[in-house]
């Protein structure tokens, strides 16, 4: 999403140089605490930003090996049995990029590449913003609505009948629209109660030992996007969690069979 979002920006000129305006941070920020639930802020999204940079530097250099392929249509590099075991025992964290679909490739080429986004990579970026910007008016307008029918309900109560009875009407009126105000906020305050800590779980990621920055990094995206799973993550003791973050490396990092 992050990505998505930043390559959005990219291209409607929120990116003048090598950097971003500062707002685009914001927005990243905003939109992903909005939607996950969490406390992300811009420092995050400049954290993530620059563990993107270095995996898109790995990947250009390995793309330009002597004995490494590309195949443009699939975002792959590809080598052979012999180059993919020579790679890996030298660097062993360099698995994930061969002969496996680069799937934010094209993003990350307009986020911290110089390459622009092909025209099919384009297009379904501007139907991404468009959808978000649907459901957010179709959300604005659902609340409207409800709001104008409270009013209607309430200017429309009885109001020619006996002083008592009226006055019942009205009580239950008032009491009905002081309920679903309370229901809401109510709500909102056990969401605010269970929110993630972002900073703290980045914290906790990154001082896991035995793994590179990079594969942390993805880590922590991950978990992030799963908050019950981030939660379950942070109420584990510290070998439980690296116990996690091994077990995400053997789920998510393909290796070709011998």
């Amino acid at each position: 999403m992050l990505l998505e979002i930043l390559a959005e920006e990219a291209l409607k000129g929120s990116k003048p140089s090598s950097t971003f305006k500062a707002e685009s941070f914001v927005k990243v920020a905003t939109e992903i605490s909005q939607k996950f639930n969490v406390q992300y802020e811009p420092k995050h999204v400049d954290n993530h930003l620059k563990t993107v940079k270095k995996e898109w530097g790995i990947i250009t250099k390995l793309k330009n090996k002597s004995g490494f392929g590309w195949d443009d249509c699939l975002k792959m590099i590809t080598v052979s049995k012999d180059v993919y075991d020579e790679e890996v025992k030298a660097h062993p964290n360099h698995d994930k990029y061969l002969n496996k679909k680069l799937d934010m490739y094209e993003a990350m080429a307009i986020v911290v590449g110089k390459d622009m986004a092909t025209g099919n990579y384009a297009k379904s970026l501007l139907m991404s913003t468009w959808k978000r910007t649907l459901k957010s008016n179709q959300f604005q307008l659902k609340m409207k609505g409800n709001m104008k029918k409270l009013l209607r309900e309430k200017r429309h109560l009885p109001l020619r009948q006996h002083r008592k009875r009226n006055r019942m009407y009205e009580d239950n009126g008032v009491e009905k629209l002081s309920k679903q105000i309370g229901d809401v906020a109510l709500a909102i305050q056990s969401l605010s109660k269970n929110q993630l800590d972002v900073n703290a779980l980045y914290a906790e990621v990154m001082k896991i030992e035995g793994f590179d920055e990079i594969t942390l990094g993805e880590a922590f995206d991950h978990l992030v996007q799963n908050e019950m799973l981030a939660k379950a993550f942070m109420a584990k003791n510290a070998n439980l969690r690296k116990i996690w973050v091994q077990n995400f490396m053997n789920q998510h990092y393909y290796r070709p069979a011998c």
